[in-house]
């Protein structure tokens, strides 16, 4: 019986050990399934953060939810210094809502969002900034067209009413007079380790030539080709000429448009794209060169 006793402890022990050397080698798989997911999944966002030349700069966050109310919520902590979010931030960018700042509501009607923050944000140190990324931020959202900023629910003098991407952003004057003032947002290239993102630049000008000329030759422009603000458009690029039909934009270029390869640079078709899209309320952008769409 003792020898039954033994034989029968040996087995219990050696199923033991030989379920516990299967669990030791599963939870390598799951935490490697979970890590992909975090790095790999979900989805990404616009985001306006502050870059190492201090301009709001156009770039994206991976965020937990695309439903409005949700979504804008993960944007506002992003732009939090320091918040939970912190870690989303890609390299090379600065969030720009006081470190501390609680986000207390987020409500949305129509093309309007209401947002509201506790007396924090009243100690930004760059007003100017922080506005800009708020309000291109939330109106990057789907729809949201107009922003409006509360302090503990409330109005607060140090916010205007209401704002929209007519505000501007990394603002540039060249006025002579205040007569016949126009603007246009310029989404110039930059490169962080590699990584392309976007700097909107709004130009305040004295003229009444059409916009979408403008767009074009001021990304050609050889005074655009700046260490920090590029254009990827060669200088002797032409627009001969573009038509609207509903919500679609069909612009005619010169063949200097093309690189190399004989294609236009993704970079190329997004300045020019982002550049309009701030100016003209159209959703397609159809690009031709000889009557052939690229």
């Amino acid at each position: 019986m003792l020898k039954r006793f033994s034989i029968n402890r040996l087995l219990k022990m050696t199923m033991f050990l030989f379920i516990f050397f299967l669990l030791c080698l599963y939870p390598k798989k799951n935490n490697y399934e979970i890590k992909t997911k975090e790095v790999f999944g979900g989805n990404f966002h616009d985001i306006f953060l502050i870059n190492q030349d201090n301009y709001v700069s156009k770039t994206t966050v991976a965020v937990s939810s695309i439903e409005k109310e949700k979504l804008a919520k993960d944007l506002i902590t992003c732009l939090i210094i320091d918040s939970n979010n912190k870690s989303k931030l890609p390299d090379g960018f600065k969030a720009t809502i006081p470190k501390g700042t609680k986000l207390q509501k987020v409500s949305i009607n129509n093309k309007y969002i209401v947002v509201s923050f506790d007396e924090s944000i009243l100690k930004t140190n760059d007003k100017e900034r922080m506005l800009e990324s708020i309000i291109y931020t939330l109106t990057s959202i789907n729809n949201i067209d107009y922003v409006h900023i509360q302090v503990n629910g409330k109005e607060n003098a140090f916010f205007d009413f209401e704002y929209s991407r007519n505000y501007g952003i990394n603002k540039e004057y060249n006025i002579t007079s205040l007569q016949d003032i126009n603007n246009i947002t310029i989404y110039y290239v930059s490169k962080y380790n590699d990584v392309s993102y976007y700097i909107p630049v709004t130009k305040y000008y004295n003229s009444n030539e059409d916009k979408i000329k403008v767009i074009i030759d001021e990304l050609s422009s050889k005074s655009s080709y700046q260490s920090n603000l590029m254009s990827f458009i060669n200088y002797d690029t032409k627009l001969i000429n573009y038509t609207i039909d509903n919500d679609d934009l069909y612009l005619y270029f010169t063949d200097s448009i093309l690189g190399e390869d004989d294609k236009i640079l993704e970079e190329v078709i997004y300045s020019i794209s982002y550049s309009i899209k701030d100016s003209f309320p159209v959703s397609n952008i159809h690009f031709y060169v000889d009557n052939k769409e690229f």
